[in-house]
C-alpha cells in the first residue's frame, strides 16, 4: 500500500509541475484533462481505463472556497477599517462570486460558511459601526429580522456578504444539486461565531479606540444552538441528500475505525450528495459530541484530532509546514481541507509557494479565495484546479480523464 501511494504522488507531482509550467501565467494552475479549456493545453485523446477497485471520495482532490460568501467592505466602512489596522483591512480584501457560479464556472467543490445564531431575529439587523462613518445602522432588509442563522464574517463591520442567511446559501447549492444530480460530493464546512467585536479585537492584540457604538453580542453556542442548526441543515438540503457520519461509520464502534479500517463511500454512491463539516475546535466542537462520541444521529462531521472516536475530517491549514502530517493523515484514510493562501497575501505578491505545495500535498479540499485572479493586484494569482487524482491516495489506475469523467 505504501509503495503504491509512493509511487501514484510522484506520477502526479510530475503532472503538476508540468501543467504548471505550461502555464500561460506563472501565477496559475491548470490542470491538463482532454476535456481542457482554451487556457490549457489540450492532452491526446485516450482510453479511460476504469480501476479494478471503485474511486472514493478520498482518491480526489478538489477545489473549495474560503469564507465562500464573503464580499469586501464597502468604501466607507473598507477606509475606516483601514486607518484602525491595515493588516486588518488586507485580510479581509476579497469578494467572492455567487455560489452558483462557483459551482458553475469555477468548479468549486466546497465552501466555508460562517453562521450566527438568531432564533428570535433581528439580531443583525442592525449594523452598530455604521454611524461613526455616517451611514444608517439599519440595514433595511427585512430577511435579517426573520428567525435563523445568519451568515456574515464579522458583525457590525464585515458583514456584506453573497447570501444573508443559511438557509438562503444552502438553498442556492441544494438548487444547482437538483439541476446537477450526478455531481461529485460537495463539502460545506460550517462555522458557529459567537464572538463580540471588542472581544475578537483582543484576542488580534488590536485596542479598538473609545467609540460611541453599542456593540452586538452574538447568542452564545450551546446544545440548543447546535440542535437548530442541524435542524437548519436537514430543512435546507433534505434528509436524503446529506451523507452523515451514521452513513460513513456503518456497523464501526466508532467512525474513525470506519475511515480507517473500511474507506470512505464510493464516488458513484456518493453523486448528488452533500456532506456537512464543522470547523470549530475547543467548546462548540466539545458540545456537538456531547450526546455520542461518535456523532450518532448527528448532522456535521467534525474538525477532529486522529485518535478521537469521531475523527474522520482534519484541517492542516498550512500545507507547507503541515506537508508531512497531510501525506501521513490521507495515507491513512481521513480526509482532509488545507488553505492554498493566506488572507490576500499570496495574491498580492503573486506568490505560488503555498498554492503548489498545497496541489502536491495529497490534501483532499483545497481552500481558497483566488480560484478567479483578482485584477486590483495585478499579479494573476489563481488556484484554477479541476478536480485531479490526489497525489497520495488515488489508485494508480486513477487519470485525468476518468476524473473528467466522473466529475
Amino acid at each position: 500500500m505504501g509503495t503504491t501511494f509512493r509511487r501514484v504522488g510522484a506520477i502526479i507531482a510530475v503532472m503538476v509541475v508540468v501543467a504548471v509550467s505550461c502555464g500561460d501565467d506563472n501565477a496559475s494552475v491548470t490542470a491538463t484533462t482532454s476535456t481542457s479549456t482554451s487556457t490549457s493545453t489540450t492532452a491526446p485523446t485516450t482510453t479511460i481505463v476504469e480501476p479494478s477497485d471503485p474511486l472514493r471520495i478520498n482518491h480526489l482532490q478538489l477545489l473549495g472556497s474560503h469564507n465562500s460568501y464573503h464580499l469586501r467592505p464597502g468604501p466607507d466602512a473598507y477606509a475606516a477599517i483601514e486607518l484602525l489596522s491595515a493588516e486588518l483591512a488586507e485580510s479581509i480584501d476579497y469578494s467572492h462570486r455567487s455560489l452558483t457560479e462557483q459551482l458553475d464556472e469555477f468548479g468549486v467543490r466546497q465552501f466555508e460558511i460562517d453562521v450566527f445564531a438568531d432564533p428570535a431575529g433581528g439580531l443583525y439587523a442592525s449594523r452598530a459601526a455604521m454611524p461613526v462613518i455616517g451611514l444608517p445602522a439599519e440595514s433595511g432588509l427585512a430577511v435579517l429580522d426573520e428567525p435563523g442563522f445568519k451568515v456574515l464574517h464579522t458583525q457590525d463591520f464585515d458583514f456584506e456578504t453573497n447570501c444573508l442567511t443559511l438557509q438562503l446559501c444552502l438553498g442556492e447549492i441544494a438548487a444547482w444539486s437538483d439541476a446537477n444530480a450526478d455531481h461529485l460530493p460537495l463539502m460545506i464546512m460550517i462555522e458557529v461565531k459567537e464572538e463580540s467585536v471588542p472581544a475578537a479585537a483582543a484576542d488580534a492584540g488590536l485596542e479598538l479606540p473609545e467609540l460611541p457604538i453599542e456593540w452586538t453580542i452574538p447568542v452564545a453556542t450551546d446544545d440548543a444552538v447546535l440542535r437548530a442548526l442541524d435542524a437548519e441543515l436537514i430543512e435546507a438540503m433534505g434528509e436524503q441528500r446529506i451523507l452523515r457520519p451514521d452513513d460513513v461509520r456503518g456497523a464501526r464502534s466508532t467512525l474513525e475505525q470506519a475511515v480507517l479500517e473500511d474507506g470512505w463511500p464510493t464516488l458513484e454512491e456518493s453523486r448528488g450528495k452533500v456532506m456537512f463539516a464543522m470547523v470549530n475546535t475547543g467548546l462548540a466542537r466539545d458540545l456537538y459530541r456531547a450526546p455520542s462520541a461518535v456523532l450518532e444521529g448527528r448532522v456535521m462531521f467534525t474538525t477532529s484530532s486522529p485518535g478521537d472516536p469521531d475523527a474522520a475530517f482534519l484541517r492542516v491549514d498550512d500545507p507547507i509546514g503541515g506537508a508531512d502530517e497531510i501525506a501521513r493523515r490521507a495515507a491513512e484514510g481521513y480526509i482532509i481541507r488545507t488553505r492554498t493562501d493566506s488572507p490576500t497575501a499570496d495574491a498580492r505578491e503573486g506568490d505560488t509557494t503555498r498554492r503548489d505545495a498545497a496541489v502536491g500535498s495529497g490534501a483532499h479540499f483545497l481552500s481558497t479565495d483566488y480560484y478567479a485572479p483578482d485584477p486590483a493586484f495585478g499579479t494573476g494569482y489563481e488556484v484554477a484546479v479541476p478536480p485531479l487524482c490526489n497525489p497520495v491516495t488515488a489508485p494508480v489506475e486513477c487519470t485525468l480523464e476518468l476524473v473528467a469523467a466522473v466529475r
